[in-house]
């Protein structure tokens, strides 16, 4: 078993499911009772859900890599995967800053499950 990978796939379905479950409640179902048009919402929630998706199905490649030890064959996936989920934290660094800057830290808070994701798999990719 490789712990490091093991543990960044745990940690991606944790954050899928805190994405699904608790994403519902705060910014999904007032942005879709906002007055924007039919076109942006359908497009936004689909967006949303791709999200969704991504999370679920790359957090549950990394567990079965970490789980099966099977990194030799897998390695450059571990290591695209995990790189996405640093650029994922950068991005919300970056959209945070551009809004709220000091206070992104707090107000968008899900750099801090998306940036452990990354680093414990590149950590367990070496």
């Amino acid at each position: 078993m490789n712990v490091w990978i093991f543990s960044s796939g745990l940690l991606g379905i944790l954050t899928s499911l805190v994405h699904i479950f608790a994403g519902q409640l705060d910014p999904v179902k007032p942005f879709l009772k906002s007055d924007l048009p039919d076109i942006a919402k359908a497009t936004l929630l689909g967006c949303w859900h791709m999200v969704s998706a991504i999370l679920v199905t790359s957090s549950l490649g990394l567990t079965y890599i970490g789980w099966c030890n099977s990194l030799p064959l897998y390695q450059n996936l571990v290591i695209a995967i995990s790189i996405s989920f640093v650029i994922f934290s950068f991005v919300f660094i970056a959209v945070g800053w551009y809004f709220f800057k000091f206070q992104t830290f707090i107000k968008l808070p899900q750099w801090i499950l998306l940036l452990p994701i990354g680093l414990l798999g590149l950590v367990g990719a070496s």
